[in-house]
């Protein structure tokens, strides 16, 4: 390949917009859950009326919201056995397991009601509260770009959102959960942006926040279609990005493995259930692959909103599956390749494309998986969470017995039979 060549893609693989710096590495001090919590602030027992936001935020988030026990889980029995086994002192002091189970920021950041076992709390995700926190409330004397001027973080940006939710659902140079943390005993990590919201929004009796009409004139409101589409282009490529890096939180290893799908080498030792997949490179037993979940509706996407890129992205794709045999080079290499598409449907994608083509994306997505492209559960996964999202939005009550089934058949992913949910999707 050219000279020119290698440096248009670079162009292309940079970010196209430039995202909010994320709360945790933003200047402003974080002033603690406690300031949030008053019942005339975020307190109330009750929403409130006449308030262009519910006032009981505070005890939705004690009570439903499992952010607000992310501290106290580094405190059970397997994170105590995850610590022992890491060669921690303690699960709830470590910063690896801080970083994301907690409000980690630094000491000097911290005000004076700040508390670590607060968990992931308001200021986690809302930015440090220090220049906004005695003006925000009033509106409209202060506007909401006003508040996002002096640190508020602008959570309804559906691609800074994306950036925040994957600092820690999928992570970064800086906080990862490596194969390492996984081996002692982490959970494997899932992610998509709209269905995770969605679950946290409407976790418990109350919803955290509710999007009428006051909400679409002060912030953005995407469509729950776009805020798929988006989020899975800006997963796929933050997975890319720290697969072109090449190194995780400095540890040197290549490649990291918890980049890599799970079940490509953990499957049950007592029967044989390798399957070769053509995106893969018809790849045999014993090859692990990259988590290419969010990579594969992707591809479904394209074929709806660029199908010009649809059959360079499936190219791309097996290119980087088959580069694992190769050099950490040529698996960089064909990562940036790819990226250079995700960046391409990136830059043209918009809402609108998205919401008019919702009935075409299912299609693509139910006929790829009954054509045998979801025979593992990463992108089954992803696929259901994509079909149950546009086929709420499509309004089509009709199809919720076939999306219990689905769900059924992805419950345990030990038991996951490929040939079932191929079927399932057939059906649809």
């Amino acid at each position: 390949m050219s000279k020119m060549n290698n440096q248009i893609l670079l162009l292309l693989a940079l970010p196209i917009t430039v995202s909010a710096e994320l709360p945790d590495r933003a200047a402003n001090r974080h002033m603690g859950v406690a300031t949030c919590a008053t019942s005339q602030c975020h307190g109330s027992a009750v929403p409130r009326d006449g308030s262009n936001v519910m006032q009981n935020e505070y005890v939705t988030w004690t009570q439903d919201d499992p952010h607000s026990r992310a501290y106290e889980v580094l405190n059970n029995d397997q994170s105590k056995a995850i610590a022992a086994r890491l060669g921690l002192r303690a699960a709830h002091t470590a910063k690896i397991c801080l970083d994301c189970h907690a409000d980690n920021v630094a000491a000097s950041r911290r005000g004076d009601k700040f508390q670590v076992s607060d968990g992931v709390g308001c200021e986690a995700c809302h930015g440090g509260a220090e220049n906004w926190l005695s003006t925000h409330y009033n509106v409209p004397t202060v506007s909401h770009a006003d508040s996002v001027a002096a640190g508020l973080y602008p959570t309804e940006n559906v691609k800074d959102r994306a950036d925040l939710c994957l600092s820690c659902h999928l992570g970064n140079k800086t906080r990862f959960a490596t194969h390492r943390i996984m081996a002692a005993g982490h959970p494997r990590l899932s992610f998509e942006l709209d269905t995770f919201t969605e679950l946290w929004r409407t976790a418990g009796r109350q919803p955290h926040y509710r999007v009428d009409a006051d909400y679409e004139e002060r912030k953005e409101a995407a469509s729950h279609s776009y805020t798929w589409a988006a989020g899975l282009l800006r997963e796929g490529r933050q997975r890319l990005a720290l697969i072109i890096d090449g190194k995780i939180l400095g540890d040197g290893m290549f490649p990291e493995l918890a980049l890599y799908d799970c079940h490509a080498c953990h499957r049950s030792m007592k029967t044989v259930q390798w399957r070769r997949l053509p995106r893969h490179g018809n790849a045999g037993p014993g090859k692990p692959f990259v988590n290419d979940g969010s990579f594969v509706m992707i591809l479904a996407l394209s074929r709806s909103v660029s199908s010009s890129d649809s059959e360079p992205l499936a190219s791309a794709l097996t290119a980087l599956h088959v580069a694992g045999d190769d050099t950490v080079a040529a698996i960089q290499a064909a990562a940036r390749d790819l990226d250079a598409i995700f960046a391409r449907i990136q830059a043209n994608l918009t809402d609108q494309m998205v919401q008019s083509r919702e009935r075409q994306i299912l299609g693509d997505i139910l006929t790829a998986g009954a054509d045998g492209e979801f025979l593992d559960y990463v992108s089954a996964e992803q696929a259901f969470m994509a079909v149950q999202m546009l086929a709420f939005e499509l309004k089509d009550t009709s199809l919720q017995a076939d999306l219990d089934a689905l769900a059924d058949a992805l419950e345990n992913d030990e038991r996951y039979r490929p040939s079932q949910f191929a079927r399932l999707l057939r059906n649809l």
